[in-house]
């Protein structure tokens, strides 16, 4: 009696362990079923992101075209291909050309270069620089009582950095039988040096300027240039022609 009850015991403890494993497996592929059956949930749209890419390519496209409009309205206008002094005549081969949008500019077309070889510089221009009409003159930039003196400068006698558009008052010096004497006013036209230095005071004795001064002092600024005994002291820079007070000071013979 005890074997078959224990049997039996067994048999049923076996059977109710498969009985739950297929009711688990059937209650997973149940699950499954379900799960596969229902409709996936709808994705969420972002209006704001559509609207910002729609704007960046509208925008996009505006920039686009409007920069092909800007390269379209440059103008080729006249650019200096040198160093000019003040008071220096426009000459062909001082000229040439680069493409800027010019508009409300006062630059100088590429087609009106007829003209601007009448003209004069009104002050020291620099290699690369856009001709603005405000910085030309049809008139003659001297009058006739202005006449241009070249001057050898020694070193000592004249200021560090001396460039063209400076205004300066020149004096003879004194030589230790008579003291110094105020010649004039004059301005800078142009400056040229030897063995590559500057109007330094560096040690250049072939340093040499173009000096415009009142015509009743050229004579006695040339003769204390060839004795070298002309000095020179810088009074202010980036003078115009037209704005250079040009004086004949008490040295002078009038």
């Amino acid at each position: 009696m005890v074997k078959e009850s224990t049997r039996e015991s067994g048999v049923s403890v076996h059977d109710r362990q498969r009985d739950r494993a297929a009711r688990g497996v059937r209650s997973r592929s149940a699950v499954a079923a379900l799960s596969s059956d229902r409709p996936s949930p709808p994705r969420r749209r972002r209006p704001a992101l559509a609207a910002l890419a729609v704007l960046l390519i509208v925008g996009g496209a505006a920039l686009a075209g409007l920069l092909a409009l800007r390269l379209d309205s440059r103008e080729p206008v006249l650019v200096l291909t040198q160093d000019v002094p003040a008071g220096t005549r426009i000459t062909t081969d001082m000229l040439g050309t680069t493409r800027v949008a010019s508009e409300g500019l006062r630059l100088i077309p590429e087609k009106d270069a007829s003209m601007v070889l009448k003209a004069y510089t009104m002050t020291s221009l620099s290699e690369g620089q856009l001709l603005d009409t405000s910085l030309l003159t049809t008139a003659e930039p001297f009058t006739s009582d202005q006449v241009q003196v070249g001057v050898t400068l020694k070193s000592g006698q004249f200021p560090p950095t001396l460039r063209s558009g400076d205004e300066v008052r020149l004096v003879r010096l004194g030589d230790g039988s008579s003291s110094v004497r105020p010649l004039a006013v004059g301005l800078i036209l142009s400056e040229q040096t030897g063995a590559d230095e500057g109007l330094s005071g560096g040690g250049s004795r072939n340093s040499t300027a173009t000096v415009v001064v009142p015509a009743d002092a050229a004579d006695e600024v040339i003769d204390a240039a060839g004795n070298e005994l002309l000095g020179m002291a810088l009074i202010r820079r980036g003078v115009t022609v037209d704005s250079a007070q040009l004086t004949v000071l008490g040295g002078s013979n009038s």
